[in-house]
Formats: structure tokens, C-alpha cells, sequence
């Protein structure tokens, strides 16, 4: 809308605004009410700026004002809203605090720009705030230290695209009523999903009603709409590439763009690699300059043809590889980290006759092992630990060397790490490629592993194969354990079944080197 446009647009509010006043002025609260509900009524189509905009000047004028709250240490009742987050135009998740020593809650109602009415106390969670017990202690003792803490996940039935307009309204048994303006709504993704991880701390119950009424919903929706929304903005071929490749390799790159130049000059050793067909993903559009720079000097030292491919936003682990495979011109597709690097050359041409000579493959794993030669993945299988009921992802062998007899024979395996995985492209693209659900990458090789055997896909793992990989530990402990924790639940949840009757045939007998849980999945890309 241009300065013309909008100069109308405020003059159609203001006119807007006073033609209801002047025809509504003797109209009671509850008549008004009804009117801002008949016109929500006919706005449920897809969400639209200029409507939204309108219904909030309407709403401006015929809600009916509460006394504002202003929290005071003597004060028998008070709200606040800490933050509001937009998962989706229609999903919210609201955090704040309510202070009701006088008298119990009634209601409290979401009120969002447009007007539309959201009751959240049947169903928000509250909880202890030190803060909020400190403040109101000194006037009223032991009755501060209660939950008056809350967080709630919540829908609309009218999209909402304001930023700004956001009111808590609280009614209390004594019939006291106070409200108050959230602040600015939270639409950055990368934020949001730190934001509701950190809750699940609040409630230590993995099956409570915080995780999965109100947080796993939210992930999942939130999850959607950063798939929905990022694509690939420039798709760059860099050489001369091979004219009939028999495998394409992707490999998502975040945060550090290095990466690619120490894995080029380990390919460049090995004639396998220019007749592949190489594609790098960068999922950090912000380094995009730096990537196409360093890609270019990469492409002339080494003299491997590869394609770049940058995304228009950070989608995570999953979207990217899924991504990169959208654009594959190979039969067989493999999925590599960019820290994990070859042990000598002639690999990928092994890996390929292996998965050629399995009639029934699904996904195949190779040998993948630390700086000290012990074995970092020879296969995963499933395990629970004493006391928990959630399946754990376990590498057979894990920390004994590269030599152990047991690791140098070829088998079939309940799973695979995506750190290095091939499987046939349509397969993959047939049966959804990896699952957006998970955070931060975990969990979405063996979920895929799962569907596959699912539809009779046999996954196995080969010795003749042997890659360095280098693990990641570049964010922080607390955010990564928490990340891994709801990984774990949600795969649980959603393969409990399936995983307690495949465990039948894969007894893991002495697969651990140390009765310990594992690591984190070990094809996290460096962050």
C-alpha cells in the first residue's frame, strides 16, 4: 500500500470508527458484544491483512473496557502476560502470571486484535514463579507461594496477523475483572521453538498434560509452517558435471561453510566422486556470499563438479536433506554429513555394489568411526535404560576399535545413522523422505529406518565401508538435552509398537561397549 493508500485506509478507520459510536451509543455491553461476534462470524476465510485490520478497528470500539491491572504488593489480584508466540494465523501460546489471593480465578480470555474470544482457564497450566511469590510474600505470606504461573497453548477460530493488539481479560469468583495488553506477538520461528522447549522443564512428566496438550502441538504446528514456507532460492551447478551419475549425494551445511573445503579436498583424491552427483545445501541463508565465494575457490582448487543449492530461510536437518534430494539426477541418493570424511578412496563405488547385491533394501550404513579409530557406528538398535520407558537410539560396538570382529561383518540392522545413508531416490521420495517433526536433527534417520521396514525394506550395514565422522557440540548443554528429550518422547509416541516387536529380532547382547545411554544421535551436523 503506497502513502495515498494508506492515508485512505486512516481515514476509513477513523470514519469507520466514529459511524459505530455515534449509531451504537446507547447500546448496552453485552448488545455490542453480540455485534463484534456477528461480524467474526462471517471472517473465517483465509487470513487477510486489510480484514483483520478492519475487524480490530471495530473491536477498538465495541469492546468493553476493564480496569487495567497494576500489579502492587498489596493488591488482592493482578495479571501479566511475559510473552505471547504466533505458532501459526490461528495457533497461539500465551505465558504469564496471575495473581489471584483475593479470590479464585473464573475465567480468563484471550482476546485477540479482531475480537475473537478464546477461554483458556479449563485448560492452561499453571505453575510456581518465584518472582511472583517474592512480590506478593511480604503482604500475604504463606498464600504467595502457590502456582500462579500460567502457560497455555490455544486456537482461533478468526486468523490474527496483528502484531500489536493482544488483551488478557481475568474474572474472579467476587466478580472482580481486570485486563491486560500482551506485548507484541513472537513471529520468528527460531525463537519460538527455543522458547517452547525451555517449557517442557517446567513439568518433568514426559506424558503430562504440558507436553502433550500444549507444547507438542505447538512444535508440530510451528514445525509445519517453517516447512510450508522456506524453498530454494538459487540452485547453482559449479564445474563440469558428470553426464549419466549413478549416485547423488546431499549434504546440508549449517553454520559453518569450512566444511565443504575440508571434504572436497578428501574427494578430490577419489575419481568416484566426479561422476557423482554432488549437491550442497546451505540451510544458513545468512552466509550465503561467504558460501558462494568459498564454493567457487573449492570448485577450482579440487576440480569436483558440484551443485550448491541455498535456501531462502533455516529449515533444519530434515528440510534441507529433503531439499537437496528434490533436485537429484541419480538413481540412488545418499545422505552425508559435512564433517564426515572418507577413510580412503573407492568407498562410495563399495557402498553402491552393496546396496545393488540387497534385493529388499531399504536404507544402508556403513562403518563410521572417531579420530581414535574406535567405532563410532556400526548400525543402531533400539533400547530402553531402568526406570524409563522411552526408546533410546543405540550404536552397535560404540567406543571399541575399528578391528572388532563383530563390527566387520556385514548384517542386517533395525536402523541406520543419517550421517551416512543410502537408499534408492524414489524410495525415499515415495515414502516421504525424513520427518519434519524432530528438532535440531535427531531421530529422523531412525524414524525413516522404521517406515521403511514398515513396508518390508530391509535396512543392513557394511563393514567395507569406513568414513571419519566428527561430532558436534556447538550449542548449548541445556537446550540440546532438552531438544533430545522431546526427540525421544515424540519417537516413542509415535513408534513404541512397532520398535518393542522389531527389538524381537534384533537381540543386542553385548552391542554396548559401556552400560550407558548414548550419545546424541551421531549425524547431528555441526552447529
Amino acid at each position: 500500500m503506497g502513502p495515498a493508500g494508506s492515508v485512505y485506509f486512516a481515514e476509513t478507520i477513523t470514519d469507520l470508527r466514529t459511524l459505530i459510536r455515534e449509531s451504537l451509543a446507547d447500546r448496552t455491553a453485552d448488545e455490542r458484544a453480540d455485534l463484534l461476534a456477528f461480524l467474526l462470524s462471517g471472517a473465517t476465510a483465509p487470513a487477510d491483512l486489510g480484514l483483520s485490520q478492519s475487524l480490530h478497528a471495530a473491536r477498538e470500539v465495541l469492546r468493553e473496557r476493564l480496569v487495567v491491572s497494576a500489579p502492587a504488593p498489596r493488591s488482592g489480584h493482578g495479571l501479566w502476560v511475559d510473552s505471547l508466540l504466533g505458532i501459526d494465523d490461528t495457533t497461539f501460546y500465551v505465558q504469564g502470571w496471575l495473581w489471584d489471593g483475593d479470590a479464585p480465578l473464573r475465567r480468563l480470555t484471550a482476546v485477540s486484535p479482531e475480537g475473537d474470544r478464546v477461554e483458556l482457564a479449563h485448560r492452561m497450566l499453571r505453575h510456581f514463579r518465584q518472582d511472583v511469590s517474592d512480590f506478593y510474600s511480604p503482604a500475604f505470606g504463606s498464600r504467595a507461594y502457590g502456582q500462579f504461573g500460567f502457560t497455555c497453548g490455544f486456537s482461533t477460530s478468526v486468523p490474527s496477523l496483528l502484531v500489536d493488539g493482544w488483551v488478557l481479560e481475568a474474572h474472579t469468583a467476587v466478580d472482580d475483572e481486570i485486563e491486560v495488553t500482551a506485548p507484541p506477538v513472537t513471529w520468528e520461528t527460531r525463537v519460538i521453538g527455543e522458547r517452547l522447549v525451555t517449557q517442557l522443564s517446567l513439568d518433568p512428566d514426559p506424558d503430562g498434560p504440558l507436553r502433550v496438550e500444549h507444547v507438542y502441538p505447538a512444535l508440530s504446528r510451528l514445525q509445519e509452517r517453517r516447512h510450508r514456507s522456506v524453498e530454494i532460492s538459487e540452485l547453482t551447478q559449479l564445474g563440469r558435471p558428470a553426464a549419466i551419475p549413478t549416485v547423488s549425494i546431499v549434504i546440508p551445511l549449517y553454520g559453518r561453510t569450512d566444511l565443504l573445503e575440508h571434504q572436497l579436498a578428501e574427494f578430490a583424491l577419489d575419481d568416484d566422486m566426479r561422476q557423482a552427483d554432488l549437491i550442497y545445501v546451505l540451510d544458513s541463508p545468512e552466509l550465503a556470499a561467504e558460501f558462494r565465494n568459498r564454493a567457487a575457490r573449492a570448485e577450482r582448487l579440487f576440480g569436483v563438479p558440484f551443485r550448491i543449492v541455498i535456501l531462502s530461510e533455516n529449515s533444519g536437518y530434515a528440510m534441507a536433506n529433503n531439499l537437496g534430494a528434490s533436485v537429484t539426477r541419480a538413481p540412488l541418493l545418499l545422505l552425508l554429513n559435512s564433517d564426515v570424511l572418507p577413510d580412503k578412496p573407492g568407498w562410495l563405488g563399495r557402498m553402491s555394489a552393496f546396496h545393488a547385491s540387497k534385493p529388499h533394501i531399504g536404507a544402508l550404513g556403513c562403518k563410521l568411526l572417531y579420530e581414535d579409530d574406535s567405532l563410532q557406528h556400526a548400525g543402531m538398535y533400539f533400547e530402553r535404560f531402568a526406570g524409563s520407558r522411552l526408546w533410546y537410539n543405540g550404536h552397535y560396538f560404540k567406543g571399541l576399535h575399528r578391528s572388532h570382529p563383530a563390527a566387520n561383518a556385514a548384517r542386517r540392522v533395525p536402523a541406520v545413522t543419517g550421517a551416512c545413508m543410502m537408499i534408492d531416490s524414489e524410495l525415499f521420495q515415495s515414502t516421504g523422505g525424513l520427518s519434519g517433526q524432530y528438532l535440531q536433527g535427531d531421530y529422523e534417520d531412525s524414524d525413516l529406518c522404521l517406515r521403511l521396514s514398515e513396508i518390508g525394506k530391509e535396512q543392513w550395514y557394511t563393514p567395507a565401508v569406513e568414513l571419519y565422522h566428527l561430532e558436534a557440540q556447538s550449542y548449548p548443554i541445556e537446550r540440546r538435552r532438552l531438544y533430545s528429550e522431546y526427540n525421544r518422547w515424540l519417537h516413542t509416541r509415535l513408534w513404541d509398537s512397532q520398535i518393542t516387536g522389531l527389538m524381537r529380532a534384533f537381540p543386542t547382547g553385548s552391542a554396548r561397549a559401556e552400560p550407558s545411554p548414548p550419545r546424541r544421535s551421531d549425524r547431528t551436523q555441526v552447529r
